[in-house]
């Protein structure tokens, strides 16, 4: 998927959570744990394309992120090549390897929630910072999108900075929700994803790439996206947030 349709996927998945928890699980969602938890969602929803040079994470902050990225692709094609026989592709990226794995979004949950509760508002500022600056690089169009994402994440950290308490170990939850919705959507692709490696050999193969049926798979930036799943999650999370307006 594009890196758009990532952030819109992120930003209703947490918001159809909340919905569905007030609905069904008997948790209500305070205002600061859906607008939050909805940045975080929408801002981790990019994060896994960081081992993409080229990526809209990978260009976030510059020479620094994609330097950043090549690291990433780096170890990630390292990874891959070191752990399994069958998937050694010496002088590849390791795009669609190391961070879209389902151990990969439970690391980023459980690393986000880990700073929460020990740093608490300090490392929710952080968090909810470059997560709201990541999701403003999703915005269409090019002109003053860096000013764009560089002043939502000040806004985002100082606005957090400002609410104070602690208790947000809770963030991990949308990190690692944005995190996986972004593995699910460039699953739902035609190149899929290695969604269960390094830990499950799949037909001897650790790196084997999950993905639908050819018939209902998908082409990255093609029409469907663009036309048809793309404006389904928009419709999804809309509804979900009249939903919790209608009972808050």
């Amino acid at each position: 998927m594009m890196a758009r349709g990532h952030a819109i996927s992120g930003a209703a998945s947490w918001l159809g959570l909340c919905a569905a928890a007030t609905a069904w699980g008997g948790f209500d969602p305070s205002p600061i744990q859906v607008a939050a938890g909805t940045v975080v969602a929408t801002g981790f929803a990019l994060l896994p394309d960081l081992d993409h040079p080229r990526s809209t994470v990978a260009r976030s902050l510059g020479p620094a992120s994609r330097a950043l990225a090549r690291v990433v692709s780096w170890v990630s094609d390292a990874v891959r090549d070191g752990t399994c026989q069958h998937c050694r592709t010496p002088g590849t990226h390791g795009h669609r390897t190391l961070t879209h794995t389902l151990l990969f979004a439970v690391v980023a949950g459980l690393g986000v929630s880990a700073a929460g509760w020990r740093w608490g508002v300090a490392a929710a500022a952080i968090v909810i910072g470059l997560a709201a600056g990541l999701a403003a690089l999703a915005l269409p169009g090019r002109r003053r999108v860096w000013a764009a994402a560089a002043l939502a994440g000040l806004l985002a950290g100082w606005a957090t900075w400002r609410l104070g308490g602690d208790g947000w170990w809770w963030l991990g939850v949308p990190a690692g929700l944005g995190t996986l919705i972004h593995i699910a959507g460039d699953s739902a692709t035609e190149h899929g994803c290695p969604i269960l490696a390094p830990l499950v050999r799949i037909r001897g193969c650790r790196w084997r790439r999950l993905a639908l049926p050819s018939w209902l798979a998908f082409r990255t930036g093609g029409w469907f996206e663009r036309w048809v799943v793309t404006p389904v999650l928009v419709l999804g999370g809309a509804a979900a947030a009249g939903w919790l307006i209608y009972v808050s």
